[in-house]
């Protein structure tokens, strides 16, 4: 008999040389790994028309097996034998029988599928499916998604897969709640696991406190969507300039289809002194970014949990978002009125930043951001509760 006890990652949200995308998945990973219980083992879905390989990233061994999806996500499910197999094939590549797997974890709804057929294998292996999107069912998904039939589709698919898992992992108690508001969802077993921080990477190296030479620098790190709502910011400084608070600065890191819009209204009203705009910062570098703030903002009113919230406090720098965001479940009711504010209202967010230049109120929050603190306390309940939900 196997003494193995492997914890498999099936995600394809983890950072190559090449993108960045996924970050909070290393970190977890990492976590899990410094946390000791479990060899974990990360398995990477690439397209099979994708050429890409197994590969290393920062210590962590990628192991990549093709899904055979039809293009654009048009039939949700299709082909999904092939994809099976494929996986297979790399877990005996590896080495690793489905008896040696302890604990399965899919990061979003489509990868349910690869958690249920390592149960159908493994009858006492625990299935948990995370969810990092308010589209928890992928029906967003492809170039058929305003199609009545396509959403159907990906509905029944997604339900029915879901409705096999056995714990369920929201990024947000919010993102959970979407996910069982869809007709037909029931969930075994839920848990809500915060996006922590690293706080080897994120820390505080200085005092932000303003000096008397100091510009006040507020920084705003998000792709230029609707829904991250930049304009927001720059409607509220506008209001700020107006009333002499001159001595402020926006440093934007990002690119989007907005961009432009904001960078025109910023011209239009000769703020051009009071704004910078930088494509990217590279990640390593984020923490030296941080640290030259004195408040981070992003209004973005509809994101399951933005990583670059908590990566802000971490380093000593408050922030302030909108209403339906995930990270606001952090923030103590009683304080909502200093850091939240309703969507789109930058009277409000003016009002707030004004206070907190003259006020420099401490935030707090109600949660530890710590990754490997959560990650333990996680690993503690799905111990706990193993044979509650998989019974």
């Amino acid at each position: 008999m196997s003494n193995k006890k492997i914890y498999l990652v099936i995600t394809e949200l983890f950072p190559t040389q090449e993108s960045f995308r996924g970050p909070y998945v290393y970190d977890q990973v990492k976590a899990i790994e410094k946390d000791g219980r479990y060899e974990v083992v990360v398995l990477r879905p690439t397209s099979w028309l994708s050429k890409e390989k197994d590969y290393e990233y920062g210590g962590v061994k990628v192991h990549r097996f093709t899904r055979y999806d039809l293009p654009s996500n048009m039939w949700p499910g299709s082909n999904i034998w092939l994809s099976l197999r494929a996986m297979d094939k790399c877990l005996k590549r590896l080495g690793i029988a489905y008896s040696d797997i302890t604990v399965v974890h899919a990061h979003v709804s489509n990868n349910a599928r690869f958690a249920n057929h390592v149960k159908y294998q493994n009858k006492k292996c625990l299935t948990v499916l995370q969810h990092h999107g308010y589209d928890v069912l992928g029906l967003s998904l492809g170039r058929f998604s305003k199609k009545e039939w396509h959403r159907k589709r990906a509905s029944w698919y997604g339900v029915r897969e879901c409705n096999k898992i056995d714990l369920h992992v929201g990024v947000s108690k919010e993102i959970l709640q979407y996910l069982d508001r869809n007709e037909g969802i029931k969930l075994n077993s839920k848990y809500v696991l915060y996006n922590g921080v690293n706080t080897d990477k994120f820390f505080k190296k200085s005092s932000n406190l303003l000096g008397e030479n100091k510009t006040f620098t507020i920084g705003c790190v998000a792709n230029f969507w609707k829904l991250k709502d930049q304009i927001t910011l720059i409607k509220a400084v506008e209001i700020l300039v107006e009333s002499d608070y001159t001595d402020i600065k926006v440093s934007f890191v990002g690119t989007g289809y907005t961009r432009e819009d904001c960078e025109q209204y910023i011209q239009e009203k000769g703020l051009e002194q009071y704004f910078e705009f930088n494509n990217e910062v590279d990640h390593t570098q984020l923490n030296a970014y941080y640290n030259t703030l004195d408040l981070f903002v992003l209004p973005s009113y509809w994101d399951s949990f933005g990583c670059v919230y908590v990566e802000a406090y971490a380093c000593g720098v408050p922030f302030m978002t909108a209403k339906g965001t995930g990270i606001t479940e952090l923030i103590p009711k009683a304080d909502f009125e200093k850091w939240v504010i309703e969507p789109h209202d930058y009277i409000a967010l003016a009002r707030n930043i004004k206070h907190y230049m003259d006020k420099h109120e401490k935030q707090t929050l109600n949660s530890t951001i710590d990754i490997d603190t959560l990650v333990h306390n996680y690993l503690d309940f799905i111990n706990i509760d193993k044979n509650t939900v998989t019974e």
